[in-house]
């Protein structure tokens, strides 16, 4: 068989078999915009050329002139294909564009659909100049001869036209992807067009020998730009097509035929015609040669072909034992945590990344520790809709209608589910890339290949957590119990000595003149304000031993803003309050004044300079929905809450003592005990409750508590 025959057979046996695996995808490509049509057009106008003269050819090496009618059919297939191609090429391009400035949804115009049928004009004319010469079976001949040089202007035209739409393009699109391949492509289209004025327009074809191979290459030329395409695409997802390895491989192992075709077999032609030559037992030597000197370099093949074709594949692959490595021995969450985020981050060009860590409470995922910048507005239809496709592979859940609503409410783009025997422990939330990109098929493999291990990190680190939790939850009830008794001790122990001396200083007092009456007046103050402070030490050691009783809230609101009235008024403070009809709690009466009393005292006095004082009573069924959430209380289901709120817009709390200031005896002010809010944290959680604070610097204070509403008679009983 002549060379040329074989490079021809393998060149457009190479470019319909890449074709027609590009046209498969796109047909299962769903959902389809128009210039999705467009470009299946291209395709199928390939899959004709390309196919039309690999099988004109083997037909004809096959049967030789028996079949010539067939032949002459098949390439009138072929050649109704590079009809069509500049026409779909031109189409194609437009149509991006169109799609680019108008967006995804919006239709195209009128005078854009006429310029998109305008590009097939030129095709009708060129079919209607070859279809007398098909009839007459001239099809190759006349078309060679007659049509090549205004057809091959008609290709240099179109040609021209996608460089220049190709350019505009790559000031348009945002993904960077998409910008580099339309610059290539464009270089790629000037190098054909270039070729196609040497070899048909001057004409260079004609020239003995070297024209035909000329010729070939530019017969050949379309599967060029497909070539570009795959690479692109599997690179890429470009076009919203996925390759898979294995026809780059099908591809360099058809290299390897092609090598023993045109090397090995001619070598067993040419030793044939000497006679005391072996030529077949040679050729059987070079073929396993071939095979032998193949094996050893295979591995470094396929790596050097992983950093080529599959880069992202290699680089994920290396991500991942470096980061099994990084967490294998990580047992502290906040520090896991960070080295996830920061390896997805870096690794997947994502613009922030958000985790989550659950516990699961009554067979439901509770919050148990976030990290990261970008709040989650509704995790809970995030957590339904991830459970209700959890068989589902990662790239197909995420691309579920229902996982999609709950992504868009949250803003994010990916919102990766971490299970443990089939319970939701954590989600690895991640933003749109930085980019502009879609994340690929590759990087969820990668993701989904990491779930595993990022569970058992979880669970490894959390339990470490909770036993440290626990630890300082026991070191905590010892101190506060030594704490307790001691400052029993010390009240007792100073009080008394104090009630005899508050006493005999009122005696003097009675009998003073008025300059040492003054002088005793602020002992005999002194004096109420240590005994004030030892009461505050006593009420935090010990509970109240007042009876459970149905208690108003609203009753007990108001009467802290009657004591604390005058002092608001003092520092130019408003109080608003909004109340309910019935706000009953079953507590002990002391136990929930001392909760009020120090919270409105405490915002008035982060007022020194005056301002506004909210108090609002609220039955609030939102707000322990979303505390449920946060995996602090566990409430019941079926419970009822009142809301307490009592927001100022004084000082506010920095950042950084926003979590002391329930601590006893933490306090920034120059007088106090510092355990207000601590006996205030004491008495919410004896009655069941939920106290929440937050603040901000100079913007003032929210302090939330969540009481259980007494519902009935029986709630009463039961306490």
């Amino acid at each position: 068989m002549p060379i040329y025959n074989i490079i021809t057979l393998l060149g457009f046996g190479f470019g319909t078999a890449l074709t027609i695996v590009l046209l498969s995808l796109s047909i299962k490509k769903m959902p389809k915009r128009y210039d999705d049509y467009a470009f299946g057009v291209v395709m199928i106008s390939c899959v004709l050329w390309h196919g039309g003269n690999f099988l004109a050819l083997l037909l004809e090496m096959l049967f030789g002139s028996v079949i010539s009618g067939a032949v002459n059919i098949v390439l009138g297939f072929a050649y109704l294909g590079l009809a069509v191609m500049p026409s779909a090429l031109l189409h194609v391009h437009l149509g991006i564009l169109y799609r680019a400035r108008l967006g995804n949804h919006r239709p195209l115009r009128k005078r854009q659909i006429f310029s998109l049928a305008a590009t097939y004009l030129p095709m009708v004319v060129f079919l209607s100049l070859s279809l007398p010469a098909f009839r007459q079976g001239q099809t190759l001949s006349y078309l060679s001869a007659s049509l090549a040089k205004p057809f091959s202007i008609w290709i240099l035209i179109s040609i021209i036209a996608s460089i220049t739409i190709s350019g505009k393009l790559t000031k348009i699109l945002k993904q960077e992807s998409e910008r580099h391949y339309y610059r290539d492509m464009s270089y790629l289209l000037a190098g054909i067009g270039l070729g196609l004025i040497l070899v048909y327009i001057i004409p260079i074809y004609r020239l003995a020998y070297v024209g035909q191979y000329l010729n070939l290459m530019m017969q050949l030329s379309p599967s060029f730009p497909l070539a570009v395409l795959a690479y692109y695409v599997y690179r890429y997802n470009f076009y919203r097509l996925v390759v898979k390895p294995s026809l780059i491989y099908s591809i360099i192992y058809g290299i390897v035929m092609a090598i023993y075709l045109l090397g090995i077999r001619k070598v067993g032609e040419y030793l044939s015609q000497f006679p005391e030559v072996n030529s077949t037992f040679i050729e059987g030597l070079l073929l396993v040669a071939l095979v032998f000197a193949f094996q050893p370099l295979r591995s470094q093949i396929q790596m050097k072909l992983d950093k080529i074709f599959f880069k992202d594949r290699y680089y994920y692959q290396q991500f991942l034992r470096e980061l099994s490595d990084s967490i294998s021995h990580v047992v502290d969450l906040e520090k896991l945590l960070q080295i996830i985020s920061q390896a997805l981050t870096k690794t997947l060009k994502a613009k922030t990344c958000t985790l989550v860590v659950f516990n699961i409470i009554d067979g439901k995922p509770v919050i148990y520790k976030t990290f990261g910048n970008q709040k989650i507005r509704d995790v809970e239809s995030l957590v339904d809709a991830l459970n209700a496709t959890h068989p589902f592979r990662l790239r197909r859940q995420m691309r579920d209608h229902r996982v999609r609503l709950a992504l868009d409410r949250n803003r994010f783009e990916i919102a990766f589910p971490i299970y443990s025997r089939d319970n939701l422990i954590g989600l690895i939330c991640l933003s749109e890339k930085q980019t502009g990109n879609d994340y690929t098929d590759e990087e969820f493999d990668v993701l989904q290949t990491f779930a595993n291990q990022i569970a058992l990190a979880f669970l490894n680190a959390r339990l470490v957590q909770d036993r440290l939790d626990l630890e300082a939850k026991i070191y905590q009830s010892e101190k506060l119990n030594s704490l307790g008794q001691l400052a029993t001790t010390i009240a007792h122990e100073i009080k008394n000595p104090l009630s005899s001396i508050k006493t005999i200083i009122q005696v003097l007092h009675e009998n003073a003149r008025e300059e040492d009456a003054e002088d005793l007046e602020i002992v005999i103050k002194e004096i109420n304000r240590l005994n004030a402070v030892l009461d505050k030490l006593l009420s935090f050691a010990r509970s109240s031993e007042a009876n459970v009783d149905r208690v108003d809230v609203s009753e007990i609101i108001d009467d802290a803003i009657a004591l604390l009235k005058h002092q608001a008024k003092k520092s130019n403070i408003d109080i608003h309050y909004t109340k309910i009809p019935s706000a009953i709690v079953v507590a002990k009466k002391q136990t929930v004044r001392e909760i009020i009393f120090n919270l409105v005292l405490n915002s008035i006095q982060a007022m020194p300079n005056g301002g506004k004082l909210d108090i609002s009573l609220t039955p609030s069924a939102e707000a322990v929905s979303r505390s449920r959430l946060t995996g602090r209380v566990n409430f019941p289901n079926n419970e009822k809450w009142l809301q307490i709120l009592i927001r100022d817009n004084g000082l506010g709390i920095p950042e950084e003592n926003l979590n002391r200031i329930l601590e006893p005896f933490f306090t920034t002010k120059s007088v106090g005990t510092g355990l207000g809010l601590a006996i205030v944290k004491r008495n919410v959680e004896e009655l069941g409750g939920y106290l929440e604070v937050k603040s901000h610097s100079n913007e003032g204070t929210e302090f939330k508590v969540l009481l259980p509403f007494a519902t009935n008679e029986m709630e009463y009983n039961k306490k």
